[in-house]
């Protein structure tokens, strides 16, 4: 059941009711009396040109059928003043009960850095935000829910958010302005190597989560796994590179998840919770009763904080002991640490205040085994 709509957002609607003629309009625009206006567009037809391209896609996309039900209107606007008041008058359209496609739940939600008079903010932090707010939609609900609406904002918000929605199998409909019918946008191959997010899934997080760091960072995260001469081919490879974006502060190259990068994280993840039974099928089990595994923890490293916790994640067929417990470091935000060929797993609470964790060897033989298992540890385990 599609019951959901995500609509990236221009400012079609607004750029109407700023240059129309029509007295009540521009009297009802110049006050900034935003209720009277949707009122005023409730009157007219909602294929009628001055309601906007984004009304008049949806009311093409519900008179196709596309959505069972209306359920939830997701509206994503850009970090502009004209954006965010555009995003104000379609949320009272839609939530006006008058209205014939009136929606249960209607949301604004604000793309931070999508902006035309800043290119790097536009790059950097605009079309990763739209990567996220619709990635975090098919995170918590099935892609059979949702679609999307690609036919508001700029352009190039347009082509990214079309290449979103079919990287994670939500479909993606576009309104021509000459056409009077919506048409789904064909599927265009996004690149997905599952492995190749397995082998390198703690350098992805830990850039998904620090957002920027210094590239030598990069390095010495890879050294845990890598020799000097892989980590010098995988960051110089092209795959790589179309996924990071470089910067230089202060002298020192940085380096980010490109949207790209963030998309590829997204859909890499969807996709192995699809595939997370079967990968772990794959995997040897511990079959030692829990409280036969060995726990090993140093008292000054917090023993009786993490005995409980330690004692549960050995219910894990995946875990074989606990090695030894991890000093204080309250800084981290993901849960894994380092991950290492032969199994072991470095896990911090970081739901506490105490930033303790445990080192634990792992039923991985490599690193895609055990970096599947820390995810799976992840999941399961954090709180």
């Amino acid at each position: 059941m599609r019951n959901t709509l995500i609509c990236t957002v221009g400012t079609s609607l607004f750029g109407n009711l700023k240059n129309t003629q029509e007295e009540t309009f521009k009297q009802a625009f110049e006050e900034k009396n935003w209720q009277k206006l949707t009122l005023l567009l409730l009157e007219r037809e909602n294929t009628d040109r001055i309601c906007g391209a984004e009304i008049n896609s949806i009311a093409r996309i519900c008179e196709k059928k596309f959505l069972s039900s209306l359920e939830k209107l997701i509206f994503l606007v850009s970090d502009t003043e004209d954006g965010k008041k555009t995003g104000e008058i379609l949320k009272l359209y839609y939530s006006n009960s008058r209205n014939k496609l009136h929606f249960k739940n209607v949301i604004c939600r604000e793309l931070q850095g999508l902006r035309d008079d800043d290119v790097k903010s536009f790059k950097q932090q605009g079309l990763k935000s739209l990567v996220r707010e619709i990635s975090t939609e098919a995170e918590k609900f099935s892609s059979e829910q949702i679609a999307i609406n690609a036919t508001g904002g700029y352009k190039a918000q347009i082509s990214f958010a079309g290449m979103i929605g079919q990287a994670l199998g939500i479909p993606v409909y576009y309104l021509f302005e000459r056409f009077s019918e919506v048409i789904e946008l064909p599927p265009q191959p996004v690149a997905l190597d599952l492995a190749f997010w397995l082998n390198n899934y703690p350098l992805f997080e830990y850039l998904e989560t620090e957002q920027i760091i210094a590239k030598s960072e990069i390095k010495d995260i890879l050294a845990e796994t890598m020799s000097e001469l892989e980590i010098k081919k995988l960051l110089d490879g092209d795959y790589i590179k179309s996924l990071i974006d470089e910067e230089y502060i202060d002298e020192i190259t940085h380096v980010t998840l490109s949207a790209m990068g963030v998309l590829f994280n997204k859909r890499s993840r969807l996709e192995f919770a699809k595939q997370e039974t079967t990968l772990l099928s794959l995997i040897p089990q511990d079959n030692t009763e829990p409280q036969k595994k060995q726990i090993n923890l140093r008292d000054d490293h917090g023993k009786d904080k993490l005995q409980a916790f330690a004692e549960e994640i050995c219910g894990s067929p995946y875990v074989k002991k606990i090695i030894n417990s991890l000093p204080f470091n309250n800084k981290r935000t993901n849960p894994i640490r380092r991950t290492k060929p032969n199994g072991i797993i470095e896990f911090v609470l970081t739901w506490t205040d105490q930033g303790l964790g445990l080192c634990i060897q792992s039923t991985g033989r490599n690193l895609a085994e055990t970096n599947t298992i820390a995810i799976h540890l992840k999941d399961k385990y954090s709180k």
